[in-house]
């Protein structure tokens, strides 16, 4: 017994000993990696400090080392569109919005600076999406329990007390804001779950994203246990979806999910077929639910669902109704004001809620769509600016020679997961947080590291893309 109890001692000795070696070696590898898990499990006002800590272990060890961080061509045309950012606080009426919403862009793309020059190999491209897609399982994890726990209450099969706080730092949120020496004003819902997250919206647009990668990974595993893990995400992402009720996100998730099958359906249709299932039941179940069409109350607890219009499908309608009341007086604002619609009006989303209340009398405080926002902040300057950045990242996924099965799924998912992202933003704001615009320095990073380890077509003219386009296409049709 002793012998035996040495022996494992002695190995977690070793093993710890090994793990110490291989982190010291390349600390700034390790600290990207639990950036990017960390990141949307810590509270806002935290997350980006670790995202700093790791962004100065990186750059101590490649001055160590000798090396120059490279941001690549997407990077540079993100930094001009940033730029203008910080221009805008120029003839911006609200300056410190500006300031600090632009800053906020400037902090985050650091995540995207370490992984384009940290995940230089196949492996490490795996490990970062990896990393993202465990971190969003235990968001989707927390939100399902969040509002299955709250279904339990309402229903009195289970104490208030038991059930688990949505948003997860509800508590802890009020109390540092509450120390703030300026007002944060926050919509919390607690029959909409948030996982990790300070609103159901953030939660979706990470479901969103993190789909398709998960959808790569389980096609990709090798191994009966890891693709036992890669479905419990699948499972866990699918019900994460669920739990905050958003209709754009649930159907973006099924059509994310129709176009991988179709694109993979000839070596991979068993597999999605089965993705199917958490994932359809988890997204209509929410659809329906969000439309009042079904309800897990009962007949005891009817009243209180008559009553209350989240569940009962009428604040679903007065949703659409508030986004396309919203979207019409937003284009009648820029259409009537030149200024606006060439430059805008400084970058930051409060000069758009002050507008929308003042002139039009909605308490909104942004544009609910991305492309709106956009415009109403920087004008058709800044979309063009945006589109290009947006442009150049499709067409680096493009030029990749997605020739084999690893290659074309990996490709399919990252495009899948970017449009997805703005395809979402159509809806909402897809850039109001700092873990939101950071899913999209991720997603761009994970581009530009796959575009230097792959080998590639470069496009420069029309030609080159539509030989692109037909390799592509060709490569689909032959998997």
């Amino acid at each position: 017994m002793k012998e035996r109890l040495k022996w494992y001692v002695n190995r977690a000795d070793y093993l710890l000993g090994k793990a110490r070696l291989k982190f010291f070696d390349n600390p700034a590898w390790y600290w990207l990696l639990g950036t990017v898990f960390l990141f949307f499990l810590l509270p806002e006002y935290i997350s980006p400090f670790i995202l700093f800590a790791a962004y100065i272990i990186f750059k101590r060890q490649w001055t160590r080392e000798g090396r120059l961080a490279k941001v690549g061509t997407v990077g540079k045309v993100e930094m001009i569109f940033m730029a203008y950012m910080l221009i805008s606080v120029l003839w911006s009426p609200n300056k410190l919005d500006t300031l600090g919403c632009a800053g906020l862009w400037w902090a985050v793309i650091l995540m995207q600076i370490m992984i384009y020059n940290l995940a230089r190999t196949k492996e490490r491209i795996k490990k970062v999406i990896t990393a993202f897609v465990a971190s969003a399982a235990l968001n989707g994890l927390v939100g399902a329990i969040q509002i299955g726990s709250y279904a339990l209450w309402i229903n009195g099969k289970l104490s208030q007390s038991a059930v688990l706080t949505t948003p997860y730092y509800r508590n802890l949120d009020a109390f540092i804001y509450d120390l703030l020496p300026f007002e944060i004003s926050t919509n919390m819902w607690s029959s909409r779950a948030s996982g990790f997250f300070s609103n159901p919206n953030l939660l979706a647009t990470m479901m969103v994203v993190a789909f398709p990668l998960a959808i790569y990974l389980f096609l990709n595993a090798s191994t009966k246990r890891t693709s036992v893990i890669y479905f419990s995400a699948i499972t866990c992402i699918a019900a994460g979806m669920a739990s905050t009720l958003t209709r754009a996100g649930s159907i973006i998730m099924l059509i994310e999910w129709a176009i991988l099958f179709v694109i993979h359906i000839k070596k991979n249709g068993k597999k999605l077929a089965l993705s199917a299932i958490p994932t359809g039941i988890c997204t209509v179940l929410a659809l329906l639910t969000r439309y009042g069409k079904i309800t897990v109350l009962t007949s005891a607890n009817m009243q209180y669902w008559q009553n209350n219009q989240m569940l009962n499908g009428v604040e679903a309608l007065q949703s659409s109704e508030a986004h396309f009341n919203i979207w019409r007086n937003i284009i009648d604002y820029i259409s009537n004001h030149i200024n606006t619609l060439i430059v805008g009006n400084g970058f930051g989303m409060e000069e758009t809620g002050k507008i929308l209340f003042s002139e039009y009398g909605l308490n909104k405080p942004h544009a609910h769509n991305f492309v709106l926002e956009i415009w109403m902040e920087l004008g058709i300057v800044g979309l063009i600016l945006l589109f290009i950045v947006i442009a150049i990242t499709i067409g680096k996924l493009l030029e990749i020679n997605s020739n084999n099965k690893l290659k074309i799924t990996l490709t399919f998912a990252v495009v899948t997961s970017f449009v997805g992202f703005f395809v979402f933003g159509l809806s909402d704001y897809i850039f109001n947080s700092p873990k939101q615009i950071i899913m999209m320095m991720i997603v761009i990073g994970l581009v530009q590291a796959m575009s230097y380890v792959y080998d590639k077509t470069v496009i420069k003219t029309p030609k080159d893309l539509e030989t692109v386009a037909k390799q592509d296409f060709d490569n689909i049709i032959q998997q």
